[in-house]
């Protein structure tokens, strides 16, 4: 949970019930709860809380899963009363009823039903005989076994428990329990009544624990009475202001491709930030008036935005939940996730980054109640099973070091194992101890492996010391390279300026060079190879003459890959950039309609005029029409402060993950578009076209196969029917090749749709798609299009001077909303005309 949470938590029953009171009271009547009664038992049938019934339903989606089991292992040291110990097991499942409820489903819909009894057994195994290295490696294997046997949640005891006999006076205790009864604050409670349960029973005494006045089904009772209404309206604003726009998924440079359906296979790795540094990180936290979460928060969103080359990064954290003091000695699933996103666009310094992540975690602090399950049922993020919805990363600070209790003549303390299951792609767990503080990674071993996470344990400490060193630093500027990196790095620089002075002793004619020693060539993440990445490995590097002297190359690279992106090129004209287009097509286009001109240079135009707030969905320039520029490039003068990304797709991708039905559907049918140039309220005909003279605008809808009809009131109505898939006329592959996505009226947001249908019906709309034969198409189908297309994308940040080249038949394109000043021109080249292919 997150310290300020823990802090909250800390305080005496008394003072936090106060505290409470005096927050509520701030806040407002609507945020008064009622204290949680003790419900009547005669019914037996209880709700399930938010957070169980969204583990019931992954259970009916994934049955025999252990993701969501909650394993724990403590070690016994001295002489253990077994006897006692089973008394204690005993004890606190009579004590808790949450370990005594089973799930099964009443009228389709499943209840909480709590049994008065359940037998408890501690079964022993005997493992004092083999040798010490054989005994911990089959420990290990019987906790990792014991961890991964899947529970019945219609089947009590959701808790199981077993005795491993390593030696006379050597124990450790397996215990599994289900997240669905449990979490991590409930194994807290869980330890501590365990050792004053077998304290008290060694001695003959009875169980010194008051009776709880509540238990966890009379939460879910109040949970689902007081989370409603206005209470839940007012969290669900907040909520959806932060999070329904367009949240992004962190593209994590990984070692193997994403599976379509995400794996659980974890692997755990450790660090320790030394004491020295953490006692920095402590003073920076106080001088900024900060908590130590939100300063390694704040420096952990700065590595993942070097990871994904993304500036809006999106963690999940956890917080006990427990804001109501009778739930504090509840064993239960309390545990909620916080989705905290924040932008590091603009490059700030660090502290100026620092306030936004205060102001940040604070109002998520603030509207913590709502449960992360309401929160994804609301926002209803697109369903793909290879990630988690709303956030791929955890990122958590803990308050308390390992467990380590003494009772008479025994030591308990916690057993460490290799717990192999993770839940999210990537998990940082850091806890303060005298020695400093300690990180434990958690993450996905299909995805990533131990020396990509080592990697970024180095350049975590790394970015952590250039922070207190210099928190004005901007964070573009901070230092991420380790000592080792650094050193390596020196050399080859080295390298390349004796390369650079043999490279200048030569005449330009003659120089000869491998690509790799004038350019480097990359990518954004390991493993995607869409965009391909080019830089300069040379200061002085004449990009425009490397060009003209390598269209070949680039051809080639462009085939294969789609997109190529040119980045620390310095280009810094709009001029510049046009005579770079023209030195790879000599013959850009001049003559498009739908896009206005710059002002500056024959044949670049500025980026669609559209509104910034909203998203240009996918689609293949012009691939509506019945010609088409085959390559396009666009260039970044000024990037957005926040967002404003060009997120591509790589359109043979999109065609292999659609449905084959459906391709076979289109490949038949084809598409008809339909557009209305309405003056005022899309691009006019007049200068679409370049004309005043409608039998100009005649003769070219004739000659480009495009039905025309001129309406009252001076508009025009255009059909024009076109493949949408079409076979690429230098590779000979499939593409998915079409603007079905940015036409369709499914596509527009509601109230935009309602409004303009309400406006000028569906004939009159400025744009729409159709069946080739004119028959609708379903909204089933451009859900199934939409999915894809988010399957398949491929975005990062603009950087000033960035130029994308795209193959517009290879690779679709969008943009993102925005907001700032964005400025992003265009130039085409290679038309093709459908008659060509």
């Amino acid at each position: 949970m997150s310290d300020l949470s823990q802090r909250i938590a800390n305080l005496s029953p008394k003072k936090r019930e106060l505290f409470l009171q005096r927050l509520n009271k701030s806040k407002g009547d609507i945020f008064s709860k009622e204290q949680i009664k003790f419900q009547s038992r005669e019914s037996n049938c209880f709700p399930l809380s938010f957070s169980q019934q969204r583990l019931w339903l992954l259970e009916q989606l994934y049955p025999g899963s252990f993701t969501y089991n909650e394993p724990a292992a403590l070690r016994f040291v001295g002489e253990l009363n077994v006897a006692a110990l089973e008394q204690s097991f005993v004890e606190i499942v009579r004590r808790h009823e949450v370990f005594r409820t089973t799930f099964p489903t009443v009228d389709g819909y499943p209840v909480q039903a709590i049994a008065p009894t359940v037998s408890v057994k501690l079964p022993i195994v005997d493992l004092r005989d083999l040798p010490e290295v054989e005994q911990e490696a089959l420990v290990q294997r019987l906790a990792q076994q014991e961890a991964q046997l899947p529970f019945d949640l219609a089947r009590k005891p959701l808790l199981r428990v077993s005795l491993l006999h390593l030696g006379e006076k050597e124990n450790v205790v397996l215990i599994t329990t289900h997240h669905i009864v449990s979490d991590g604050w409930s194994m807290g409670v869980f330890v501590r009544e365990l050792a004053a349960l077998y304290e008290a029973f060694c001695a003959g005494k009875p169980s010194p624990l008051p009776q709880l006045p509540i238990q966890y089904a009379d939460f879910s009772v109040w949970q689902k009475h007081w989370l409603q209404g206005e209470v839940l309206e007012q969290k669900l604003t907040y909520w959806k202001r932060q999070l329904s726009t367009n949240l992004p998924v962190l593209k994590l440079p990984t070692v193997r491709p994403r599976e379509a359906v995400t794996t659980n296979r974890g692997a755990t790795n450790s660090f320790v930030i030394p004491a020295n540094l953490s006692k920095n990180i402590q003073l920076l936290s106080r001088q900024e008036d900060v908590t130590l979460f939100m300063t390694l928060l704040a420096a952990f969103q700065i590595l993942l935005q070097r990871y994904t080359n993304q500036d809006d990064i999106v963690v999940g954290t956890d917080v006990a939940n427990r804001n109501q003091p009778e739930t504090e000695l509840l064993i239960g699933f309390f545990v909620n996730l916080l989705v905290l996103r924040t932008y590091l666009g603009g490059n700030p310094t660090f502290r100026e980054l620092l306030k936004q992540v205060r102001k940040i975690t604070l109002e998520a602090y603030e509207h913590q109640d709502l449960p992360f399950e309401k929160l994804v049922e609301v926002l209803a993020p697109a369903r793909n099973s290879s990630h988690t919805p709303l956030f791929q990363v955890l990122f958590v600070l803990q308050n308390t070091e390992k467990l380590s209790l003494e009772l008479p003549g025994l030591t308990l303390s916690d057993f460490v194992w290799g717990n192999n299951t993770a839940r999210f792609d990537l998990s940082l767990f850091l806890t303060e101890t005298e020695q400093g503080i300690k990180g434990n990674w958690r993450y996905n071993a299909d995805l990533f492996d131990a020396t990509t996470i080592t990697r970024m344990s180095g350049h975590f400490e790394a970015l952590l010391n250039s922070i207190v060193a210099q928190p004005d630093t901007r964070i573009n500027n901070l230092e991420m390279l380790t000592k080792a990196e650094k050193k390596q790095q020196i050399e080859t620089e080295v390298k390349q300026e004796k390369s650079f002075k043999n490279f200048k002793n030569f005449k330009p004619k003659a120089v000869k060079l491998p690509q790799g020693q004038l350019i480097k060539i990359d990518y954004l993440h390991p493993g995607e190879t869409l965009p391909l990445v080019l830089k300069p490995e040379l200061n002085d590097f004449d990009l425009i003459d490397w060009v003209q002297s390598n269209r070949e190359f680039i051809e080639t690279k462009l085939l294969k890959h789609g997109a190529i992106l040119l980045r620390g090129f310095n280009l810094d004209s709009v001029s510049a950039f046009e005579n770079l287009a023209q030195a790879i097509c000599p013959s850009l286009f001049g003559e498009y309609g739908d896009l206005p001109r710059v002002g500056i240079g024959d044949k670049v135009y500025g980026s669609t005029p559209y509104p910034p707030d909203q998203a240009i969905l996918f689609h293949n320039e012009s691939s509506h029409m019945h010609c088409w520029p085959l390559k396009i490039w666009f260039f970044c003068i000024q990037p957005a402060k926040f967002g404003g990304e060009t997120p591509i797709v790589d359109c043979r991708r999109v065609y292999q993950l659609l449905d084959p039905k459906l391709r076979a559907r289109f490949e038949q049918k084809q598409l008809m578009y339909l557009r209305n140039y309405t003056e005022g309220l899309d691009v006019s005909w007049q200068d679409f076209f370049h004309t005043t003279d409608k039998t100009v605008v005649e003769d070219y809808c004739r000659q480009a196969g495009i039905d025309f009809e001129w309406l009252s009131g001076n508009d025009l109505v255009t059909r024009k029917v076109r493949p949408a898939v079409s076979k690429h006329p230098k590779t000979g592959e499939l593409v998915f090749f079409n603007q079905v996505q940015l036409h369709h009226i499914s596509c527009l947001e509601s109230s935009v749709r309602e409004s303009l249908l309400s406006m000028f019906g569906e004939e009159r709309l400025p744009r729409n798609v159709y069946y080739g034969d004119g028959s609708a198409i379903e909204d089933s189908v451009m859900e199934e299009i939409g999915t894809v297309y988010q399957q398949a994308t491929i975005s990062f940040p603009w950087q000033k001077g960035d130029v994308l080249m795209l193959d517009n038949m290879l690779t679709a394109h969008g943009r993102n909303p925005y907001e700032g000043s964005r400025k992003i021109v265009v130039a085409m080249g290679e038309m093709i005309r459908s008659q060509d292919i």
